[in-house]
């Protein structure tokens, strides 16, 4: 051995170089995994809170990332196919109401077990009879959202040359006018 050098000092010498260099390394590892877990909530929280509208920009946004967030998920990629899937499937034409009743509780059924796998990934507690049954939206934002496909429909309709426009000219009567009748004034010597 050199003189003066020993074991403890090399070690420690070693230990001042590789130590920093190690602490920067398992930081950015914990940035990392804190960085994905912070991603894949946000798909969970998206989908919890747009399950109710699966036409909402942000929820398919959110089922978009899907593949690749959760990309080494077995469990999520095969729920979340099956729901692309019947995504693209169409109730038939001549569809009763049961069918369409059945249609639709097909569908909130794979979401909610996609949700559910996600939710199991992120060691998050959540029944599914609890996605299933939960959220909120008010009923005017179903009544507004009703009306709009109407009148979009209708003007689809119209442009299209399906539909006509009706106009008819219009000539208000003196009765009927934006204003009241002038009072009648008493006359004088009356």
């Amino acid at each position: 051995m050199i003189e003066g050098v020993t074991i403890l000092g090399v070690a420690t010498a070693g230990a001042a170089l590789i130590g920093p260099a190690l602490a920067v390394w398992i930081t950015r590892m914990s940035d990392d995994r804190k960085e994905v877990r912070a991603r894949r909530m946000d798909i969970f929280r998206t989908l919890m809170r747009t399950r109710k509208m699966p036409i909402h920009f942000d929820h398919v946004g959110a089922l978009n990332l899907i593949e690749i967030e959760f990309a080494k998920d077995a469990d999520v990629i095969a729920a979340w196919k099956n729901y692309l899937k019947n995504l693209s499937e169409r109730l038939p034409a001549d569809a009763n109401k049961d069918d369409e009743i059945a249609f639709s509780k097909a569908r909130e059924n794979l979401l909610t077990k996609l949700i559910y796998e996600i939710s199991k990934v992120l060691k998050f507690k959540v029944e599914q009879l609890d996605i299933l049954e939960g959220n909120y939206i008010p009923q005017g934002w179903n009544d507004d959202d009703w009306e709009q496909k109407i009148v979009r429909k209708a003007l689809i309709d119209v442009l299209g040359g399906r539909r006509p426009l009706l106009i008819q000219p219009h000539t208000p009567s003196q009765k009927n006018g934006p204003y009241p009748a002038a009072p009648e004034v008493p006359r004088s010597g009356d």
